[in-house]
Parts: structure tokens; sequence; C-alpha cells
């Protein structure tokens, strides 16, 4: 017995149906593809301030697109980079990047095999930073099982429901058939409608390879690092600084650290004659770190290293490095107060800073305008849209972000290519004493990054006099 035109027209309307489900549920299949995320990492290299993008993995094997960003004060010329499983060797899989003067992005592709934990090198002719990254294992959640499988199954039932239903001489197979098709498709809307809900297969951050669910530990307090610095430094000219993060319980080096607002290390270095500059040490072993740095004039640097280890949270480990030549005579000449001013570069800009009581928040800005027309046109560094750094009459440092218009935090910030920032950018910080205190503003635009120094008094809260 062979249906008549109603059910056949069913069974194709039917099939149209799944047929637009399974186009629709495409995204959600290759959910699992999607591998991994964008990872931006900031790196004084030599006489470079580069910041290195590994885009994401979408398969395994397949491509990995590096690029590298070269800030406008950095030289052209052409970067070896080359990527390897952890602890080996690129062998063969390298390539070359062309960097030009003035700023912007140039970009190579490698290969990947494997996922699992790798290094990225990145070499200048004199000195190679060995950047840790991870490629995810693709993963498939339980629900996206169901989903696809759901789907597949239906569109295979309905083939073989139209097959019998145009061959067949019994009603019930098609029937029989088209029944489990529709429950087919049931449970695969249902898992894909209580995906949101259902959480992802855990990965482990270390190695990027699937593992169980592991119960929440306790909060600890974050491993002590010491920090020891050692250079050679001459008034004038640009020398090596070398870093080593020694673990404080086990006095081994310290190598896991993870990217914390888009770099592994943030080096704020405070000359004694006000010098000031906040690079980003590349990596060039376990624990080993090294920045080139001009010293203005002989005498004590200070340096205050800010980094995150894994499962740690956020520490500032300081040390410091004499330079030799003449020192700077008295003390420091000092900034500018809050107000206007021209940068270097012919930028007006102007700093509000005032009502400031230790103990209390406060907004602290920066406005920013050309040729007497706001500037639009800040890019994000480091992830923000632009960066405070501090330094009080206890000596200390603090470094505070300003987070770029819609993005939640570093991970989803737009890259340096964006340049959409400005004219204003504001900051919330709580000054901890009162006294003379000195900020740096930083923000980037045109692939320079302007630094704005101010000097600024901070009266003592109502707590201080009782």
């Amino acid at each position: 017995m062979r249906f008549g035109t109603r059910t056949t027209r069913g069974l194709v309307v039917a099939t149209a149906v799944v047929a637009g489900l399974l186009a629709g549920a495409a995204p959600a299949s290759a959910h699992g593809g999607v591998v991994g995320a964008d990872l931006r990492i900031a790196a004084s290299l030599g006489d470079r301030e580069l910041t290195v993008v590994i885009r994401r993995v979408g398969q395994v094997p397949g491509p990995l697109r590096v690029d590298v960003v070269n800030h406008a004060e950095s030289p052209g010329g052409v970067l070896r980079i080359g990527a390897a499983p952890w602890g080996g060797a690129p062998a063969g899989n390298e390539t070359d990047v062309r960097l030009t003067d003035g700023g912007g992005f140039a970009g190579g592709v490698l290969q990947v095999d494997r996922a699992g934990s790798w290094e990225l090198s990145v070499a200048d002719g004199r000195e190679t930073a060995r950047l840790p990254f991870v490629v995810p294992q693709d993963v498939m959640a339980p629900w996206e099982w169901t989903v696809s499988g759901g789907y597949t199954a239906a569109g295979t039932l309905l083939l073989a429901a139209l097959a019998a239903a145009a061959f067949g001489r019994r009603a019930w197979p098609p029937t029989a058939l088209g029944a489990g098709a529709v429950a087919a498709v049931v449970v695969a809307t249902t898992a894909a409608l209580l995906s949101a809900g259902i959480p992802e297969p855990e990965t482990d951050p270390l190695t990027g390879l699937p593992g169980p669910a592991r119960p929440v530990a306790a909060p600890v307090a974050p491993p002590h690092v010491n920090l020891l610095a050692s250079a050679e430094l001459t008034a004038g000219r640009r020398g090596p600084v070398d870093l080593r993060l020694v673990d404080g319980a086990t006095g081994r080096p310290a190598d896991d650290l993870v990217v914390h607002h888009d770099a592994l290390l943030h080096l704020m270095v405070l000359g004694p004659g006000g010098q000031f500059a906040h690079v980003h040490p590349v990596r060039l072993g376990p624990g080993h770190y090294r920045v080139w740095l001009t010293p203005a004039a002989g005498g004590t640097h200070r340096l205050f290293a800010e980094i995150e280890r894994r499962g740690g949270g956020v520490q500032v480990v300081s040390a410091a490095v004499a330079a030799s030549g003449p020192a700077v005579a008295g003390v420091d000449s000092g900034a500018p107060g809050p107000g206007d001013r021209i940068l270097a570069d012919g930028t007006a800009a102007h700093v509000q800073a005032t009502g400031l009581v230790a103990g209390e928040p406060t907004v602290l800005g920066i406005e920013l305008s050309r040729d007497g027309r706001p500037v639009r046109d800040l890019q994000p560094w480091l992830g923000m849209a632009g960066h405070l750094v501090t330094t009080g009459p206890d000596g200390g440092v603090g470094h505070v972000h300003a987070l770029p218009v819609g993005a939640m935090g570093s991970g989803n910030a737009p890259d340096e290519s964006v340049a959409t920032g400005g004219p204003r950018v504001e900051f919330v910080y709580t000054f901890a004493t009162p006294g003379r205190h000195r900020l740096w503003f930083q923000v980037e635009r045109d692939y320079r990054v302007l630094t704005v120094p101010v000097d600024v008094d901070v009266a003592a809260g109502p707590e201080a006099g009782s």
C-alpha cells in the first residue's frame, strides 16, 4: 500500500524542516572545533616594542596565524618566528615576518600538529624570545554529540521513510520511520535549547588536554617569588638587564607565569632623575627574562615587576640595578601638575586630578585633542584603553587600567588595529598615603605609546588626624 499525496507532502515538508534545523545547528556542532582564543603578549625585544598576537587555532593539525604589531618608536626589519611543542625546536616550522618602520601589523603562518603546550620563538638575530601558549584539544560536549547525532539520525530516518513510502508495500514502515525522525528531532532540539545551562568539558589550561572536573580549592596565599636582577648599565648607553624569577619556597625558577593584561611580565622602571619606563621583558628560558634599557643618568634604578602565577594571583616584586656615569644633581626636578600641556607629538592633553584625599577613591582623567579637535582614534594598549602608573612617598607603585568601551576584560578587548577610543580616558584610583605623588598616564595612538607625567598633592584623610 502506498502513501497518498497528503502523506507524501507531509514527509517532504518534514524533510525541509529538518534540513533547516540541520543548517541552523551547524555552528553548535562546530562549537568543539573552535578551540582556544587569540593570545596577545607584549614583548620588549631588543630595540623593539612589539605585541605578538597568537591567533586561535581552528583545528589540529592545522595552520597557526601569528601577527606582530610593531610600535612607532621601533625600527623595522625581519623577525624569525617558529613554533614547537614545549621543550622542542621548531625544526622547519619557521617563517620570516617583515616589520615596517612607523608601526603596524605584519604576520606569518606556522603549523600545529597536536594539542598541548607549545612555545612560539621570536628571534631578532640577537635574542630569541620564547613565548608559551596552549593549543587546546578539540573536545565535543555531550550535548553537542546529542544535537549532532539527533539531527543526523532524523535525516537518515526521513530518507528511509521517503524510500519506504515510494517503494514499499506496507503502510507501517514509513509511519514508524517518520515517528522515529520526529523523536530524534525533539531530542536534538531539546539538547540544543538546554545547552546554555550545561557546562563545557573542562580543559587543563596548562596542557590544553581534557581533564576531569576538579573541586574548587580553598583560597591560598599567592606563591612568593624573588626577583633577582643583574646588569652593567652606563648612562646614555643601551644595555641588557637580566631578570630571574625564583620560587621563594623551592629556590627553583618560577616558570608558571600566565599572561596578565597581555604580558607575561610588566616591568616599571623608576630612575633617579624621574626617568620612567613601562616595558615587557622577554622570556629567554625558564624563569629567565631580559630587557634592554638606556639610563638617562647614573645611579640606582628601581625595578617593579608585576606578574601572575598560575593559580596564585597577581603580585608585584621589586629589585634594583645601578648605572654608572654622572648622577643627577640634587633632587628630581618634578613634573607638571594637572592642567593642559602639549605632548612631544603635538597632541594637546588636559589632565584632571584634583581634590585628592588619601583613602578615598577618586576619578583621574586625561582628555586629548589635536589642532583643536577631540582625538577619537586611540588604540587599545595591552588590552586596555589606557594605563595609569603611580608612585608616592612610600616608594611603592600602583598600576590601574581603563577598559575599552564595550569590553568586559582584556580577554575580549579589541586589538591594536581598532582605533576608536578617546578623547577621554578615566581611571578610578585610591591613594593609600598623603603627600606628593607622581602619575604617568599612558595611551596609544598611531601605534605610539604616549606617556603623560603629572605631579599631584594628596591630602590626608579625616582619620589621619584622629
